[in-house]
C-alpha cells in the first residue's frame, strides 16, 4: 500500500554530492506535485566532515521534518554509523557496496548500490556518485524520474555530454534499486495545486524584503544567512534597488542606517556574531529614530559556536543586546510561508514607529526548502514613515507627539532638514541633558510600540484557546509543535499553542489569556538557558515548564507529543 509520505535521509562527507542530491529529490517531488520539507546539517569546514539532508514529502501539507526515516542513503561508512539509530521500525537503507559494511541483523532491510563504482563506468569519475544514489532512491519509491530529468537537462544545457553521464547515472541507480521494496512506494498526489512554489525561509525573507518596497541592502557573508545577500545581488537591481556588500557588520549597518536617513527602505542580514557587532547601531538607530530591519538567522552559540547548526539562543541578546534602553521590536517568524509575511511586517513597522527592527529566524528555517502556498501579492500592505513633506514651518524632529512618533525630515526636503544624533537631545535634536529632557524623551520613544501590545500585532494559535496544557514557543518550532498537539488532541487531550510573532515588545496580556486555565505552560525552545521561559516568568509571572535543548537539531513532533503525554499522566 502506497504510504502517504515517506521520510528520506542522505548522509555522507562533505563533497560526495549529498547536499544536491537531497535539493535535485526536493525540486523534482515539488514539480511532481509533492509538499515537501527539509532539514540538512554540513561541516563549518570548506572541505571534509559529514554531512546529512532530510526530505519529507508527501500528500497532504508537511509541517515538520519528521523523526522515524524510511530510507536511510548512506554514502560512506560514517553515515551508516551516525545515522542508523534514526530508522524507523521498517526503514530501508541503501548504502555504497563499496565504502558501507552494513551489520549482519540490519541485512534483510539493506540494499548495495554500486553508487562509486557506477558513477565512474558512466562518467569517468566518482562526481556523478550523488545522481546514482537519487536514481535509487527513486527506485526505492517508485518516483517518476522526469522532473530530475529536466532539471538536469536544463542545468546542463550549455557543457556537452555531461547532462547524458548525469541521466545515464540516474537510470542506473534507479535500475539497481528497482526491486528493493515496494513497501516505501509513495503515493501520488490527487491533485496539483497552481499556486504552489518551493523556497526556502531565507529565499521568502529576500522575496518579502522586495514586495514591501527595499531600495539598499548592505550586508556581509556570514552563515546561515549568506543566501539573502546573495538573492538580493542578483535580483534587487531589476527593481531599482541597490545592493553591497561591506567590509564586516559594522559596516552594513551603518550604511543601511545613512540609506534610511535618506528615505531609502533599507535592511541587512546576518548571524549572531555579527548581531554582537551591531549593538551600539542599533542603540543609536534607536536614539535617532531612524528605521531599519536586521534579519538576524540564529546559529549555535557562543563566539563562532556551531555556524552551521540550528539554535534559538539570540532571542535575549535580540531584545536587550546593548547598553542603555532604547526601543526596538523583534519578529519571529514561523514557518518558510510566513518569513515572507513577516519580512514585510518588520518593514511596516520599522517605517512607521522608526525604530529598527530584528527578525529572527535561525539555520533550520532559512535553509529549510518548503513546498507553500505562493503569496499572494494583492494581499500586501505598505505602510510608510510620517516626513516632513506637508510642512509649512520648520519640523521638531523628535517632538513630543501623543503617540511618540513625529516627522522625520529627508534631506533636501523643505523645512525637512535635522541632526539625527545619538546624544540625548531635545524636540529640536539639540544637545539636552536635564532629567525632564531624558525622561520625556524616553517615554517618548518608547510610547511608539504601544500599539503593537494593544493589537497590532500578529500571533500564531492552534488547537484549544484556554487549553488545561498549555505550549508557548516562538519562531522555528512552531511546525513540529503543531504536528505533536494534533497526536495529543487525537488522545483526547485538552492542548493549544500560542506563538507570538511579535516577542518585543512582548504580548503579555494576550498570553495570560491563553494560560488562565492552564494546568501546565511547556515551553520547548533550542537553548540552553531556556531564555523564551524566563522572558515569560519575567513579563508575565506565571510558572512555566521550560524545555530546552541545545544539540543544533530542531525538534520533531514526537518529542513535543512525548512532553504533553508526560505532564499529562
Amino acid at each position: 500500500m502506497a504510504r502517504k509520505s515517506v521520510v528520506i535521509r542522505l548522509a555522507g562527507e562533505s563533497g560526495e554530492g549529498v547536499i544536491s542530491c537531497g535539493d535535485i529529490l526536493t525540486q523534482a517531488a515539488a514539480r511532481g506535485g509533492y509538499w515537501t520539507q527539509t532539514f540538512r546539517t554540513y561541516p563549518a569546514e570548506i572541505r571534509g566532515g559529514p554531512c546529512m539532508y532530510q526530505v519529507r514529502m508527501g500528500q497532504d501539507p508537511i509541517y515538520s521534518h519528521g523523526k522515524d526515516v524510511d530510507l536511510l542513503v548512506c554514502f560512506n561508512q560514517e553515515a551508516w554509523d551516525l545515522h542508523w539509530d534514526s530508522l524507523g521500525p521498517d526503514g530501508v537503507i541503501l548504502y555504497d557496496d563499496a565504502a558501507v559494511e552494513i551489520p549482519a541483523e540490519f541485512q534483510d532491510r539493506a540494499r548495495p548500490v554500486r553508487m562509486e563504482v557506477l558513477a565512474k563506468e558512466l562518467g569517468g569519475s566518482s562526481r556523478a556518485k550523488n545522481m546514482v544514489a537519487a536514481g535509487a532512491v527513486c527506485g526505492v519509491i517508485h518516483f517518476d524520474t522526469t522532473p530530475i530529468e529536466e532539471l538536469v537537462n536544463r542545468r546542463y544545457a550549455h557543457k556537452a555530454g555531461v547532462a547524458e553521464a548525469n541521466l545515464a547515472a540516474l537510470q542506473a541507480g534507479k535500475d539497481e534499486a528497482a526491486d528493493l521494496m515496494a513497501s516505501k512506494e509513495i503515493a501520488r498526489p490527487a491533485e496539483v495545486e497552481a499556486d504552489r512554489v518551493l523556497m526556502s525561509g531565507n529565499q521568502a525573507i529576500a522575496l518579502g524584503a522586495v514586495a514591501a518596497g527595499l531600495d539598499f541592502f548592505a550586508g556581509y557573508p556570514i552563515t546561515p544567512a549568506s543566501d539573502i545577500l546573495e538573492w538580493l545581488s542578483a535580483k534587487l537591481p531589476a527593481t531599482g534597488g541597490i545592493t553591497i556588500q561591506c567590509e564586516d557588520e559594522i559596516a552594513s549597518l551603518a550604511a543601511v542606517i545613512g540609506a534610511s536617513y535618506t528615505g531609502a527602505k533599507a535592511a541587512t542580514a546576518t548571524s549572531g556574531p555579527g548581531l554582537s557587532l551591531m549593538s551600539e547601531l542599533l542603540g543609536y538607530a534607536g536614539m535617532a529614530e531612524i528605521p531599519c530591519v536586521i534579519i538576524d538567522a540564529q546559529r549555535g552559540g557562543p563566539s563562532t559556536g556551531l555556524p552551521t547548526k540550528t539554535e534559538q539562543s539570540d532571542l535575549q541578546h535580540a531584545l536587550y543586546g546593548g547598553h542603555g534602553e532604547a526601543p526596538r521590536v523583534v519578529i519571529a517568524p514561523t514557518t518558510v510561508e510566513d518569513c515572507f509575511w513577516s519580512t514585510i511586517e518588520a518593514f511596516n513597522y520599522s517605517e512607521r514607529y522608526q525604530v529598527p527592527v530584528i527578525l529572527l529566524t535561525d539555520q533550520g528555517l532559512a535553509t529549510r526548502m518548503e513546498v507553500i502556498h505562493a503569496p499572494d501579492l494583492s494581499k500586501v500592505e505598505i505602510w510608510d514613515r510620517m516626513t516632513a513633506a506637508d510642512a509649512s514651518e520648520q519640523i521638531k524632529r523628535y517632538e513630543l507627539t501623543e503617540d511618540g512618533v513625529s516627522p522625520m525630515g529627508l534631506p533636501g526636503q523643505e523645512y525637512g532638514q535635522y541632526v539625527a544624533t545619538g546624544i540625548e537631545h531635545d524636540e529640536h535634536g539639540h544637545p539636552a541633558y536635564t532629567p525632564e529632557i531624558h525622561t520625556s524623551m524616553q517615554e517618548k520613544r518608547w510610547r511608539k510600540l504601544d500599539p503593537l501590545t494593544n493589537g497590532a500585532a500578529r500571533h500564531e494559535w492552534y488547537g484549544e484557546a484556554q487549553p488545561d496544557i498549555a505550549i508557548i514557543g516562538f519562531g522555528s518550532t512552531y511546525g513540529p509543535v503543531r504536528e505533536g498537539v494534533d497526536m495529543a488532541l487525537e488522545a483526547g487531550l485538552s492542548v493549544g499553542v500560542f506563538f507570538p510573532r511579535v516577542l518585543g515588545p512582548f504580548p503579555v496580556t494576550k498570553v495570560e489569556e491563553f494560560t488562565a486555565k492552564a494546568s501546565t505552560v511547556l515551553v520547548p525552545e533550542i537553548n540552553f538557558t531556556g531564555q523564551l521561559a524566563r522572558l515569560i516568568r519575567g513579563e508575565v509571572g506565571i510558572p512555566v515548564d521550560s524545555r530546552a535543548k541545545c544539540d543544533g537539531l530542531p525538534f520533531t513532533a514526537e518529542d513535543i507529543y512525548e512532553m504533553i503525554t508526560e505532564v499529562a499522566r
